[in-house]
């Protein structure tokens, strides 16, 4: 199933099944029934008809099933049928199924029979739970001791079933949990042993009831016992052993929760399961990791060491780490050799407020140091030591950093500064591309595995409903023929109940509105009063009142009023900012209490209308209840301080616009969603690693190795509330960071497991439940699309009319209009008269009209091909018609005179401007006017002749365009050119820059207009078109979605406003350090001061108003830098007070809230509308590729064919005797097989590579790689011998070649190819290209080989979206320079990275397009006077603010369709797959008729050696293979003949693993072959394998036949 095959199906569930008592009885009961029902699956596991289906397992059970047991052992040799499998409904663990009804309640928790056949003869009996859980037991003696009947064994049984026993157990684990995480210092861990107890009689208690291990269902052959097992010997050994295994012990009576819970147990064992769907993923990431951090290993090893170290003053001596110490002695009196003295970290250059010294290089565009230091290679890594490329082991953590975005943009700027710009490349086109592949894969094949269980889920869902359709249905029939039967119709008509009346569909609610009608009859005099009292009907004052607010309060508009009063409140709460004058505060105050009267008002007419029953049986009511009751609160409360909670509660009201706004409830019924198993089993995860990390690392933190103040960071384990946000902040992705301090105060090897294990485990629920929550079908989903459906027709009707209305139309015209309009709203409901006759007339003509539409329509484009082909160089006319009717004089005769000469000019024109050579002539030119670009820069005006050629370059582009657009009007006509968006587009952009032409001759600067010129790409290049047509078509939806997000950020944004607003500033001096509050309390004590130095500064970043609270928040949800914004709020008091650390620490929460509900909530549901608005998108456009030109997609069939085992042209074998050995050495599977693993032995070589490593460890390695070199120049020599000409006919060989040939050039020449080309020892890496040779003929690999398949696919759709990726931040590049050049160098605005130059601004961009750091970047735009020179060095807020915004929400769009992508095709590539190619059966075909010229599809037995010897590869079996087709057990046909198909089937499976379907290959063999009808019978009599057998057989007959007669004649 495709992608959105399975988006569209989704919806599809099926309903609780329930069959009623009397058609139960009649199932079990009547022959007639079950003889209907045979075929069923679930009525055949029903016990024959009269026997009870619920029976006591007793002893002569036991002998029942022994003798069933030999009796199917002594017919088991006489069938040729498969065994028995047990039945999937009857699984341990699974509900009852619906047709065995309810047991009766006495039978709960008692051994009774197996209800599967299957397991009927296998010695086990079954039990049901409560809530009818089947359970499963061995009848074997448990223990050795107790048997299916001993008492004691029953009662462990009934105790080990019963509801309270797993309540218990549930509760003493949620005790156990408590408290790990709080220590009673009055128990001194007395508890851990009470706890202890409990588990060992839990684990006695099911050894008793289930037995050890012989049997399947004992007590080990359950994975979960092994939790029991775990967490006792661990504590036992804890006791004896000084061994801290609290972790493991956490980690058992954690994950016995699961157990305990059936959901969360079916959640946890489906997340395994999809682990082993993910190990082909796993498997290729880790590889593409491997070969990146094997391109760092080669190209920054050691690189990061490089630190500026001071120079002695006179001292001008050039240094490197091998000079001669003795020489310069007199410098380094204090140091006994120069590796000390350039070791001593007092020696190097540090920037202000950084712990490690400023990296630098010696090669060009790198950091320089400052004046009197040199760049050399010496002390540490950066990061503690944790940041490099060194070693393999490093370099691989690096790329990793790369792969989950954490803190890369650090990792980028230290490498750009020790190797140069030219390193960014390295970034660009081998980091990025490679962990995208690596993220893509994984996430794709997650989602093929949360796709696939929820297929099978609905599959199975479906079927169980289908076949309780049919079941109903012949219980319906059996009902309608008792009912006609004579004598019964009286007694049917006084004892037939509800449900045999109505449909099986509605049968539970008619019985529920009966039983409710009963109980109301019933109630009491006392109930039946109070339930008048609340419905309003006690009096008839009250019921005299409900008529008359009823129809008030129900009309649209009252529901207008109280959505117009709540947009109002919403609108004057984001009003409040910092600073506000005590007027505007007092007026909000007022407002906020007319608004709460208001909704008070709206309760109590509600109530009044409804009564207090009606109106609390709508949920919305109750939520409506709740947020007048807070409001009430709030003002009642608003004197009371430490409330700071309350007033934010207000915002409540804004979230009951979901009422009314469809998307918004949407979004809510996806937050309410994840309150389900998925959900709980993350925040049990999460608690399980909180515990864990405070077991292995609360007691290591020596907080004076990570801050130089010995304070504790802000992130460790030394509590339970710090450490929940550490495993929070991992599932966030920033995990780097805390795992350096780890590895500093504890177990480094110990702190890499923990987390990595943490990022692995929790961001992988965390995925799986983002696309459960995006794949899961909502209630009301349909219901949206057709209330927004509904809403666009309602406007349209109501504009028509107020059209009608101005036009002048009478009224009662304009209500026959109206009705006309709504015509199209009426719907045909189940109440109306003739439903389905009307329907099926309309569905009829409608079917008729589409189809006579689309006719007309294939023939009117025929019509105007044709015309097109006729009148294809003739131009069209050049206006409009009205122009022509306005101006007649336009109007000229071309057939003669002057219009004649026009004519024949334009025609001119028009074969010019169609030319090819003419496009690509502007192509060219936009080109190179995009390039010209990248020479502008800040300092242009002081390079007056680059200047004076750029100008005169503009204007030369300026006026071939205008060349183009004249040639274009005259060659087209204005009503063509006009009618292409495009060709507007030129236009528009044509016009500007004759704009600025003139503008610029008036002395005004337009130099950011031209990055306009870029634009002009988009219509040129087809690709980047069809991602912009799509864009543009998803405009409204993505409107609509963008809007519910906004709404979601404005309720957090008011919200910090409210708690953090004029509470961000602090006092610093000039290095931007705050002060102590010890020192400073609050802004009047800073401004008391009186120094320059000294100043009360605000974070740029706050939320004093909404607007700031809406950027901090894109921040937080998109930026790195969302940790100052928290920090700030935590360390926040009071307005205008110094921060004081941590000092309001439970803030965190806020953010936590806003990271789910702002940021992952709101991230599904924009997805979810994306993938929607995409599948109708490429439903209107006829199932075409939305990211992909017509061109683009042939491209999948060669990748189809790249990765398919076709049979390939094979090279000829050579005549010379030598030559053909060497061809059949070099072309078996073995040889490549032995060469990649050769290149596998070479990579590893390199991988073993590090920095400072001994000689002796140099040269080893050194001769191992001229070794490699050798072989690879023998398989050369050998390739190029045996196959001859031929070898240049395959591209992987070509590749061989060239880089056999770069590496034997670069062995005499490598300091020059690693100067200015690549390290040449990476080259042969480039061969890892021969394992997709290999990749076939694994079979567990082609799961790898699938993904490579989808991902290759998907490379036209990644082009295109990455070309405007590309285009995107190339403008906003350009645009930087002339917006923020002159921006002063702070924050992460320096040396390198800028907007001074294009390079410099393109670095910044790509920096800032994973959205890592932005903040930094416009941080120092942000500045105001007195903080920037308003002269030189300061910039426009607002204009950092659009632009930084736009270009990380443009990005944001981009990157969800680079993955959706990707997913896309991965999908296709699943559901194309084809193992066995139509080239497969062509070849099978072909060499089939060499020995059944006949074409009867049948063979003689004795031919099959010499036909699957004959066969080409992959289904070729080659001599000597009696054996192998013996073992595939083939059917025999009358006369020893073999079945083409079976052949075909046997040989599937034999190749690729998956044997094909037999009706699937017969319809291909007669769809594409036109195969014969069979002439010979196709029973089988026999098969290979046991023919085989049978001769065996014969053989030792006859020899055991003639020994006898030697006996008899001795």
């Amino acid at each position: 199933m495709s992608w959105f095959g399975f988006w569209s199906s989704r919806t599809q569930r099926a309903e609780e099944l329930k069959l009623s008592s009397s058609q139960r009885s009649q199932l079990f009961g009547s022959h007639e029934v079950r003889a209907a029902l045979q075929n069923e699956q679930m009525t055949s596991l029903l016990p024959p008809v009269g026997t009870e289906v619920f029976r006591r397992f007793t002893p002569a059970s036991l002998e029942k099933d022994h003798q069933k047991r030999e009796a199917e052992e002594e017919e088991q040799p006489k069938k040729k049928q498969d065994p028995p499998k047990p039945a999937n409904h009857l699984e341990a663990g699974k509900t009852l199924p619906f047709i065995y009804g309810d047991p009766p309640p006495e039978l709960l928790g008692t051994p009774l029979e197996d209800l599967d056949p299957f397991y009927q003869s296998q010695k086990t009996f079954i039990a049901l739970s409560k809530n009818q859980i089947i359970h499963r037991f061995n009848a074997e003696s448990a223990c050795y001791l107790f048997s299916p009947f001993n008492r004691l064994r029953t009662a462990a049984i009934k105790l080990l079933l019963h509801p309270l026993f797993s309540l218990f157990f549930i509760l003493m684990i949620l005790i156990n949990c408590v408290f790990m995480v709080t220590e009673v210092p009055v128990l001194k861990n007395a508890e851990e042993y009470v706890f202890v107890v409990i588990y060992t009689f839990e684990v006695v208690l099911k050894l008793l009831s289930r037995g050890i291990c012989l049997g399947r269902f004992t007590f080990f052959r359950d994975p979960w016992n092994w939790l029991d097992v775990l967490n006792i010997t661990a504590f036992v050994l804890q006791l004896f052993v000084s061994v801290r295994l609290y972790a493991v012990i956490v980690i058992a009576r954690v994950m016995k929760l699961f157990a305990y819970t059936p959901g969360l147990k079916k959640t946890v064992e489906g997340f395994f399961r999809s682990l082993k769907r993910l190990v082909n993923a796993i498997i290729l990431a880790l590889f593409v990791l491997g070969i990146l951090a094997l391109f760092g290993l080669q190209f920054f090893m050691g690189v990061l060491r490089n630190k500026c170290v001071s120079r002695p003053l006179h001292d001008t001596t050039s240094y490197n780490t091998t000079s001669n110490f003795t020489t310069h002695s007199s410098h380094y009196d204090n140091y006994s050799s120069f590796h000390d003295y350039i070791s001593d970290e007092r020696n190097y250059y540090y920037l202000p407020n950084h712990l490690d010294p400023q990296v630098c290089g010696n090669l060009s565009y790198s950091g320089v140091c400052p004046k009197g230091m040199v760049c050399l290679r010496a002390g540490r890594n950066p990061n503690y030591g944790l940041t490099s490329f060194d070693s393999f082991g490093w370099s691989l953590l690096a790329v990793f950093r790369i792969l989950t975005q954490d803190v890369w943009d650090n990792l980028l700027q230290l490498t750009i500064r020790a190797e140069g710009k030219s390193s960014m490349s390295i970034f660009v086109l081998i980091f990025f591309p490679g962990c995208f592949l690596a993220l893509s894969l994984i996430v794709a094949a997650v989602a093929m595995a949360v796709a696939k269980q929820k297929e099978a889920e609905s599959a199975e869902a479906k079927q169980r409903e289908e076949e309780y359709s049919r079941i109903v249905e012949v219980l319906k029939r059996r009902e309608e023929v008792e009912e006609h039967a004579p004598g019964k119709a009286e007694l049917l008509d006084e004892h037939e109940s509800p449900q045999k009346k109505k449909p099986a569909t509605h049968s539970q609610e008619v019985e529920q509105v009966t039983v409710e009608d009963c109980e109301d009859d019933l109630r009491p005099s006392r109930c039946a009063f109070t339930l008048n009292i609340l419905k309003g009907d006690c009096c008839s004052c009250w019921r005299w009142l409900k008529e008359k607010l009823r129809p008030f309060v129900m009309s649209w508009v009252f529901n207008l009023g109280i959505v117009l009063c709540i947009i109002l409140n919403v609108i004057f709460m984001a009003m409040e900012r910092y600073p506000m004058t005590e007027n505007t505060l007092d007026l909000l105050s007022n407002v906020n209490l007319v608004f709460l009267v208001i909704f008070a008002l709206e309760l109590l007419l509600k109530l009044g209308a409804l009564g207090a029953y009606g109106y609390f049986q709508v949920r919305w009511n109750i939520f409506d209840f709740i947020v007048v009751i807070f409001g009430l609160v709030d003002i009642a409360l608003h004197a009371v301080q430490g409330l700071q909670f309350l007033p934010p509660l207000r915002l409540l009201r804004a979230l009951r616009l979901g009422r009314w706004w469809s998307e918004l409830r949407m979004l809510m019924k996806i937050s309410w969603s994840s309150v389900g198993s998925l959900g709980l089993v993350l925040v049990l995860v999460v608690f399980m690693f909180t515990v864990v990390g405070m077991e292995l690392f609360q007691d290591d933190y020596m907080v004076c190795r990570i801050s130089t103040d010995c304070t504790l960071p802000r992130w460790h384990t030394e509590d339970f509330f710090h450490a929940v946000l550490l495993v929070f902040r991992v599932l966030c992705g920033e995990w780097m960071e805390s795992m350096q301090n780890c590895i500093q105060v504890s177990n480094g090897t110990v702190c890499v497991i923990f987390y990595m294990t943490v990022l692995f485990i929790g961001n992988l629920l965390v995925l799986i439940l983002f696309l459960n929550l995006l794949l899961s079908p909502l209630s009301d989903e349909k219901q949206a699309e057709v209330g927004k459906e509904t809403r666009i027709k309602w406007t349209k009707t109501w504009i028509l009319e107020k059209f009608r209305t101005l036009k002048g139309k009478t009224s009662s015209e304009a209500e026959e209009g109206v009705r006309k309009e709504h015509l199209a709203l009426i719907t045909v409901t189940s109440d109306q008269q003739n439903p389905e006759g009307s329907q099926t007339k309309d569905s009829a003509a409608e079917v008729s009209n589409k189809t006579q539409d689309k006719k007309q329509c294939e023939d009117a484009q025929k019509l105007k091909d044709s015309e097109n082909q006729e009148t294809g160089n003739r131009p069209e006319d050049c206006c409009c018609e009205c122009c022509y009717r306005c101006c007649p004089i336009q109007d000229i005769d071309t057939s003669q005179g002057a219009g004649r000469g026009w004519c024949k000019f334009r025609t001119a024109c028009l074969l010019i401007v169609q030319h090819r050579f003419f496009e690509a002539f502007i192509i060219f030119i936009i080109l190179l006017s995009s390039a010209a670009l990248m020479f502008e820069d800040v300092n242009l005006q002081q390079r007056p002749i680059l200047q004076m050629v750029l100008d005169i370059a503009d204007q030369v582009f300026t006026y071939i365009f205008l060349m183009e657009m004249l040639l274009k009007w005259i060659a087209l006509g204005f009503k063509k050119y006009f009618s292409s968006v495009w060709c507007w587009l030129d236009f528009i952009i044509l016009d500007v820059s004759l704009f600025c032409l003139i503008f610029n001759s008036l002395g005004y600067s337009t130099e950011p207009l031209r990055a306009l010129r870029t634009l002009r790409l988009l219509s040129r290049f087809k690709g980047m078109r069809v991602v912009l047509r799509w864009m543009a078509a998803s405009v409204p939806s993505m409107f609509s979605t963008l809007l519910v997000v906004l709404f979601v950020w404005l309720i957090f944004s008011i919200v910090g406003v409210n708690w953090f607003a004029g509470a961000f500033g602090f006092c610093s001096n000039e290095t931007g350090v705050p002060f102590s509050e010890a020192v400073v309390e609050n802004m009047s004590e800073c401004l008391s001061l009186n120094s320059m130095e000294i100043q009360w500064k605000n974070s740029k970043f706050n939320f004093d108003s909404v607007g700031m609270g809406f950027l901090s928040l894109l921040i937080m949800a998109t930026s790195s830098g969302w940790q100052d914004i928290m920090y700030a709020a935590v360390d926040s008091r009071e307005i205008q007070s110094q921060p004081v650390y941590e000092s309001n620490v439970y803030m965190y929460l806020y953010f936590i809230l806003f990271i789910i509900f702002g940021y992952f909530f709101t991230s599904i549901f924009f997805i979810r509308v994306f993938i929607d608005t995409l599948h109708q998108h490429k439903h209107k456009v006829g199932g075409k590729h939305v990211f992909m030109t017509n061109d683009q997609q042939k491209f999948h069939g060669t990748v189809r064919k790249m990765f398919s085992k076709t049979p390939e042209k094979a090279v000829p074998r050579p005549q010379n005797q030598c030559q053909a050995r060497l061809f059949d050495l070099v072309t078996a599977p073995i040889f490549e097989i032995v060469v990649v693993v050769l290149i596998c032995v070479y990579v590893v070589v390199l991988m073993l590579d590090a920095d400072e490593q001994s000689i002796e460890t140099e040269y080893v390695l050194l001769w191992f790689r001229f070794i490699v070199i050798i072989l690879f120049h023998v398989e050369f020599i050998l390739k190029i011998v045996a196959l001859r000409q031929h070898y240049f006919k395959f591209g992987l060989n070509i590749m061989d070649f060239i880089i056999l040939i770069l590496v034997t050039t670069g062995l005499f020449i490598a300091e020059l190819f690693s100067k200015y080309f690549i390290d040449v020892g990476v080259l042969p890496v480039f061969r890892l290209a021969h394992i997709c040779r290999i990749l076939p003929l694994i079979r567990w690999a082609r799961g790898i080989q699938m993904l490579l398949v989808g991902f290759l696919m998907s490379l036209p759709a990644l082009r295109n979206i990455g070309l405007l990726f590309f285009l995107v931040t190339y403008t906003y590049a350009y645009v930087g320079i002339h917006t923020f050049g002159h921006v002063k160098r702070e924050g992460m605005i320096d040396d390198m990275f800028n907007f001074e130059t294009f390079g410099n601004s393109m670095i910044s961009m790509i920096l800032i397009s994973t959205s890592s750091g932005w903040d930094r970047l416009l941080s120092p735009i942000m500045n105001t006077p007195p903080d920037c020179d308003p002269g030189t060095d300061c910039s426009s807020p607002a204009a950092g603010i659009v632009f930084f915004t736009s270009y990380i929400v443009l990005y944001l769009l981009l990157v969800v369709h680079l993955f959706i992508a990707v997913i896309l095709e991965s999908f296709s590539s699943r559901e194309s797959e084809q193992l066995l190619s139509n080239e497969h059966l062509q070849m099978f075909y072909n060499t089939w008729k060499k020995f059944d010229p006949d074409a009867s599809r049948v063979i003689q037995y004795s031919q099959l050696s010499d036909f699957c010897d004959e066969l080409q590869d992959p289904l070729r079996i080659p001599k000597p293979n009696s054996i192998r087709l013996i073992h595939m057990d083939l059917p025999l046909l009358p006369g020893d003949q073999i079945c083409c198909l079976d052949v075909l089937q046997a040989l599937s499976a034999q190749a690729f693993g998956e044997p094909g379907q037999m009706d699937t290959l017969k319809d291909r063999l007669e769809e594409k072959f036109n195969v014969h009808k069979p002439q010979v019978s196709q029973e089988p009599i026999s098969s290979t394998l046991r023919r085989k057998q049978e001769e065996v057989a014969a053989g030792v007959i006859q020899r055991a036949f003639r020994r006898h007669r030697k006996q008899d004649k001795v």
